[in-house]
């Protein structure tokens, strides 16, 4: 994802997270998270960490990337398949479309982390760095990868499942008061219309 473009923004990778030690998203737990234990997660391979910058070269934000596999029960199934859920109708053949639903388990490409500058959140940057992340994991050739998931931060503070539906993520499990995220996924390979 080296100097991807896409409306004025530039991604690059980031090894060291000393560039964005001043960084502030405005939720204390992942500007903790930011300042304390991002540096560890890269460099245990936990993760891939990203920088987004302006083509000013200011950071707006950061996002991480790490494989993942995505498990489908018969209901989601059916709804993806259906296109009720948001995420789009998987674009495969018809000869594939039984071993397709016989599946399991499906590969993804999982958003680890993504954090947009507290100054500019709700500017629409968000949403060019999920498209950004999009036109990169169809243009891997590295792995089989069907599906973007994230586990979607629902908090007190702040719950990002909102801005992932805008995005087209769909959920794939109930919310659950004992936990601080909701999964989410998104087709990769959608059929159009």
């Amino acid at each position: 994802m080296e100097g991807y473009f896409m409306d004025e923004i530039t991604i690059e990778s980031m090894s060291d997270t000393s560039l964005i030690q001043n960084f502030e998203c405005g939720i204390s737990d992942m500007d903790e998270f930011i300042k304390h234990t991002l540096q560890a997660s890269i460099d245990n391979h936990y993760c891939c960490a990203y920088l987004v910058r302006k083509s000013d070269g200011s950071i707006i934000g950061f996002f991480a990337l790490s494989f993942d596999s995505l498990e489908l029960d018969d209901d989601d199934k059916s709804e993806v398949m259906e296109g009720v859920s948001t995420t789009g109708i998987p674009d495969i053949s018809s000869d594939y479309k039984n071993n397709f639903l016989n599946k399991f388990s499906y590969p993804s490409l999982e958003i680890k982390y993504l954090a947009i500058s507290k100054d500019i959140q709700h500017s629409g940057y968000g949403r060019i760095i999920i498209e950004n992340i999009v036109k990169f994991a169809q243009q891997q050739n590295f792995a089989g990868c069907q599906f973007l998931t994230v586990e979607a931060l629902a908090i007190k503070e702040y719950s990002a499942v909102g801005f992932y539906e805008k995005c087209d993520f769909s959920p794939c499990e109930l919310p659950n008061p004992n936990k601080d995220t909701r999964r989410m996924f998104r087709t990769l390979y959608p059929q159009m219309d």
